[in-house]
């Protein structure tokens, strides 16, 4: 119901303003603009600004988060105010650009609102009354003269029909004008409370940064007066501040905050000014620079909130902290501590806050046990002092043999940890109240079990830096129950009503704070799961009965079509139409072994693991000959070589290369092409020749009869592993092998060979050779665990760029064709998400996406856009327009 009276009011006031322009002497000379804000009262909890223009416009009309919010019933109401009254041909030119101020302020059952507009005319008693007595048949008006103020009372007399559960509305809503300013509620009091000049107004310092720091080309901006934050959190709350909001609440002093735009976030940014700040702990970090946080990668996947903390001069940061706990109670409880310990060993504290670098953190997890992280800077010298710091309780766990460690070193952001348990992990301590805790987390370690690896978390990552010196995050999933629990009830039914609200679609809330000379450059983030990201809303979606294990292709299928090609667990080819309709589905012997080709014909070539050749036109018709039995099981797909204008199609099958004629016959002579070793990856058709190599670490060429007539044997005891890859220069082909020790050797046609690059990369690496950089020549593709590197061959080859993933990579890779000799790389990782790489080596924008591992990414059909091909654990293939 409030939120129809906030729109009516809405309609009013730009009426108002409207008539008043319309009445007023559009001629006259303007006076400077002094923004209602200064009339508001001290206990003000917090004032959005926004403009009445085209960009506002798409905000309401795209920004799905607002809907999301506020609730579809008021964003609906919204639309309406924009199209029936802001738009109108005759009021447009009066309102166009004009400032709405919304406040939110304290009354005895929650929160009030107030909305202002500034008018630049002083407009009479007389004109006033006309256009309030003239407004509109909606409303029944009346006047009432208190404490001073005329107060115009507006009754909605007509039934609302947004929606076809409201009824008539019997709220009353007020408006008085004073000193050039429209002001108007459904609180009459509130009006009161504005205008009375004994009420205490916000500061002339904070609104003279509010004026100073709001972007006048920002469309939306908000202000927060600090001192409020506690008080305004109580209301939503139903306990006092815990752990972690206890440590901003009273922070005192004022922020404004500019909006960006993405579709899938929103985004405050903009400067907070301190005051008092030396009493509180967060202010310590004012007078740091921001640096570089990664604590974050090593939470794990349940922590439902965090605050990570770093420091860039320790110096002045012990110092700052000595001072700040001098003021606190347990002052003296430290001074004594201190005092013991170094009589017992001189040197101790000092000795072990030599060893502690500027990051630490604390994370709560799920089941609200708690997690904290401290950076070491030298761990030889821990080494040498640990015992005396701290009791060995395990082999690989410690727990500090004093109260209050972290406490002394780092404040309130570790406080919760008394005498903890602690585990040494790289360059950290991860310490918990709980031994259990601790042996918990080492094994989510050891299953690189972590926060990060989730979608949600990598579309925050792309949205928020990690440059800072204060991050507070909380999930919405993993603290659900918690936030829920938390909310009074009129908040608590508002996050879980998914019909009308939509916070259940924030992946995560928020706030980043930088030091800025004394005070803070901050920032607010609310990750979105918009319907518009790629991955969420398909164009459509198609049925198969089981998993995809080949594919999807896309290839053609007349002059004026394309089509997909996927094969699923029971062997059932399906074609489906860039529309999403099946064209035609068969069931296949075996499983398709390698890739589908396309030839020029525009029939297609594959061959299964149950040793069949299918050669089928683009309707699934079998041509003539096919399908064909193959003489050995095949190890890779097949590729077409024409010697002297003849096409043959060569297998490869584990130490043999099969031969057969276009229609399915054999060719003579190759029966006994076999090599030393096992073929690996592609054959390559070159000058006459087939070409590839063999696990033995040897090159092998064959002619047209079947007949070797070259083998490269890389002198010593040499294993080649993965594909080979071939550059051209000038007509001279050059061959590049990695082995398993991780070295890349180039091979010349001339026999000769060298390596050229030693990876030093661990067993079981895989590596591929293909064009994905825009070049002419292939790139080395390294995946090593969850390691990807990417190499520009030559004799000194070179980085172009590498990738760490959060989880060991399995699945091969895909390369999706750009062009004719051009590829872009997709990899899928073990937590089911997708990536797609630009040549330069960053994440193509929209990615990762959730998906199964086989994927397709580009055009499917000759003029439609990209689109993104993947599947879920449901059986169906999904297409998502990028």
């Amino acid at each position: 119901m409030r939120n129809t009276i906030i729109v009516s009011i809405l309609l009013f006031i730009a009426v108002v303003v409207a008539s008043v322009f319309y009445f007023g002497d559009l001629n006259k000379e303007q006076q400077e603009y002094v923004g209602p804000v200064q009339h508001l009262p001290e206990d003000t909890y917090l004032i959005a600004s926004f403009l009445n223009d085209a960009t506002t416009d798409n905000i309401f009309k795209d920004f799905e988060i607002f809907e999301a919010m506020l609730g579809k019933h008021a964003m609906h109401e919204l639309k309406q105010l924009k199209q029936n009254l802001l738009r109108n041909k005759e009021l447009s030119p009066l309102v166009g650009g004009a400032e709405i101020l919304m406040s939110f302020h304290p009354e005895k059952k929650g929160i009030s609102t107030l909305f202002s507009i500034h008018s630049m005319d002083q407009v009479d008693q007389s004109v006033l009354d006309q256009t309030f007595l003239t407004l509109s048949k909606k409303y029944k008006v009346s006047t009432a003269d208190t404490a001073g103020i005329r107060i115009y009372e507006f009754k909605n007399i007509e039934r609302d029909t947004t929606f076809k559960d409201d009824k008539k509305l019997d709220s009353v809503f007020y408006v008085t004008y004073q000193e050039n300013t429209f002001f108007s509620s459904f609180n009459k009091g509130l009006l009161v409370k504005v205008n009375d000049k004994k009420v205490e107004k916000l500061k002339k310092d904070q609104v003279t940064f509010f004026n100073e720091h709001n972007n006048r080309n920002a469309p939306f901006t908000i202000y927060v007066p600090q001192q409020n934050i506690a008080s305004f959190i109580s209301v939503f709350k139903e306990n006092r501040p815990g752990d972690f909001l206890r440590q901003f609440v009273n922070l005192k002093g004022e922020t404004v905050w500019n909006i960006n735009f993405k579709q899938d976030a929103l985004m405050l940014t903009g400067e907070s000014q301190l005051v008092d700040k030396d009493s509180e702990y967060i202010g310590l970090f004012a007078n740091q620079r921001k640096t570089n946080q990664r604590l974050y990668n090593y939470f794990p996947s349940n922590t439902m909130m965090y605050v990570e903390y770093s420091f860039s001069d320790s110096k002045s940061w012990f110092e700052d902290l000595a001072f700040w706990q001098s003021k606190q109670d347990n002052f003296q409880q430290l001074q004594g501590q201190a005092k013991e310990i170094n009589n017992n060993r001189e040197g101790l504290l000092g000795d072990f806050q030599s060893t502690l670098a500027g990051n630490f953190a604390v994370a709560e997890q799920s089941n609200s046990d708690y997690l904290g992280f401290i950076t070491i800077q030298d761990s030889s010298k821990l080494n040498e002092i640990i015992s005396n710091i701290a009791e060995n309780v395990s082999d690989s766990t410690y727990r500090f043999r004093f109260a209050n460690i972290p406490y002394r070193y780092f404040g309130d952001g570790l406080k919760a940890f008394s005498r903890p348990y602690f585990v040494r992990i790289n360059d950290m301590l991860v310490m918990a109240n709980q031994l259990s805790t601790v042996q918990e987390y080492v094994r989510k370690w050891k299953n690189k079990d972590f926060l990060v690896a989730s979608l949600g978390f990598k579309n925050y990552e792309q949205i928020q830096g990690n440059e800072a010196n204060v991050t507070f995050f909380i999930n919405t999933k993993n603290g659900g129950n918690f936030i829920n629990n938390t909310l009074r009830s009129e908040y608590s039914r508002k996050f879980r009503d998914d019909d009308e609200y939509g916070y259940q679609d924030f992946y995560s809330w928020s706030l980043q704070l930088s030091g800025n000379a004394g005070n803070f450059i901050s920032r607010f983030y609310a990750i979105y799961k918009s319907k518009n990201r790629l991955g969420v809303t398909p164009e459509w979606a198609y049925d198969m009965g089981s998993r995809l294990i080949n594919g999807p292709y896309v290839f053609e299928h007349s002059d004026t079509s394309q089509f997909i090609l996927v094969q699923e667990q029971d062997h059932t080819v399906h074609a489906i139409h860039p529309s999403g309709k099946k064209l035609w589905s068969s069931v296949f012997s075996g499983r398709i072994v390698g890739k589908a080709k396309q030839l020029a014909d525009r029939s297609l070539l594959l061959v299964t693991d149950r040793r069949r050749l299918y050669r089928f036109d683009t309707s699934g018709k079998t041509l003539q000959g096919f399908s064909t039995s193959v003489s050995s099981e095949p190890t890779g797909s097949p590729t077409i070589a024409e010697f002297s204008g003849q096409q043959i199609i060569l297998i490869p099958a584990k130490d043999r290369i099969m031969a057969y004629d276009m229609e399915g016959g054999p060719v003579n002579g190759w029966d006994n092409a076999r090599i030393e070793g096992e073929i690996l990856g592609p054959i390559y058709f070159i000058d006459q020749q087939a070409v590839f190599a063999s696990s033995f670490g040897r090159v092998y060429f064959f002619d047209q009869s079947g007949s070797k007539t070259k083998e490269i044997d890389i002198e010593g005891d040499v294993t080649f592993v993965g594909s080979m890859g071939v550059v051209n220069k000038e007509n001279n082909y050059e061959f590049y092998c990695t082995d398993n020790e991780g070295n890349l050797h180039q091979i010349k046609a001339d026999g000769t060979s060298k390596i050229v690059l030693n990876g030093e990369w661990k067993k079981g690496y895989d590596a591929y050779f293909e064009n994905i950089n825009g070049t002419t020549a292939p790139e080395l593709i390294v995946i090593d665990g969850s390691y990807l590197q990417v190499f520009e061959l030559g004799d000194s080859p070179r980085q172009l760029y590498d990738y760490t993933f959060t989880q060991d990579i399995d699945a091969k890779p895909n390369f999706f064709p750009v062009s004719s000799s051009m590829y872009q790389l997709g990899i899928a990782d073990q937590e089911n998400l997708v990536y797609l790489f630009a040549e330069n080596g960053s994440l193509a924008d929209g990615f990762p996406v959730e998906g199964l591992p086989l994927f397709y990414y580009g055009k499917i059909n000759y003029n439609s856009g990209n689109y993104l091909l993947t599947t879920k654990r449901d059986y169906k293939i999904y297409a998502f327009r990028h």
